[in-house]
């Protein structure tokens, strides 16, 4: 039953959209050796791979079974909002959907499409500074740290803390800010972060499912508590990692 002064949501479902152009070219880059990849396309404009298609499609499904989501906040990249569109196909009812930038991909600034080999040869003083100041806090020129997406993400909260209490909300967005909500829900150090960054098997993968469910005998007056993270809810040979094909396995 939940609290008469519940300020929370009772689920937040938190999506990464699923497979896309980019995500395939960055692979290939990397295994060639090559310096960049993104063939010139903006990031906010790359569109999924039929295999992120149908990763949406499968986790759609699955959302439509477990969930009545009344709101979705959508980042407003190409790659997300077909992700939502196909995730909510499955849904009985409607559901308001909010472009929201704040949900937006991390922004790497001067780094943007270059492979770690990339990096190496172009900006030799911006790898060493990144080594110095650690991923946490490490900001490319024109572009943000960890820190600087917490920031953002947190006024999102505050805004869906205002619009959406008792409600079941769908979030879409990527991977970094997936960690931001866990950063911030969770109360998480760098450390704690980073520990859970620099682990093959928890890297959050495309179409991944992290949700939270308000527990009124949390705390003092009731939170937000983590449910599942980085559950994947479609095939195994869907998946874009071997990671990934294993939770997806696993779910066999």
């Amino acid at each position: 039953m939940a609290s008469a002064e519940q300020k929370w949501m009772n689920q937040l479902v938190i999506v990464r959209h699923g497979e896309s152009q980019r995500n395939v070219g960055k692979q290939a880059a990397q295994a060639a050796g090559k310096l960049e990849y993104g063939g010139g396309v903006r990031d906010m404009d790359v569109a999924l791979t039929a295999c992120g298609t149908r990763q949406a499609e499968a986790t759609g499904k699955y959302l439509s079974g477990k969930f009545k989501l009344d709101r979705a906040f959508v980042s407003p990249y190409l790659r997300t909002v077909q992700t939502a569109q196909l995730m909510l196909k499955p849904c009985g009812n409607p559901i308001e959907v909010t472009l929201e930038e704040r949900i937006r991909e991390k922004e790497f600034g001067i780094l943007d499409g270059l492979t770690k080999k990339g990096i190496h040869e172009k900006y030799p003083d911006e790898e060493h500074r990144r080594e110095r100041d650690g991923k946490y806090y490490y900001r490319p020129p024109g572009g943000e740290s960890y820190p600087d997406v917490a920031l953002r993400v947190h006024s999102f909260i505050g805004t869906m803390v205002r619009e959406c209490a008792r409600q079941s909300v769908l979030v879409v967005c990527h991977s970094v800010i997936v960690l931001a909500f866990r950063r911030l829900l969770e109360r998480m150090t760098e450390k704690e972060l980073l520990a859970i960054d620099r682990d093959p098997e928890q890297d959050v993968c495309n179409c991944s499912v992290t949700w939270y469910e308000f527990d009124p005998r949390a705390g003092d007056r009731g939170r937000l508590v983590l449910r599942e993270f980085n559950g994947v809810h479609y095939p195994a040979e869907d998946a874009s990692t071997p990671e990934c094909g294993k939770k997806a396995g696993a779910r066999r």
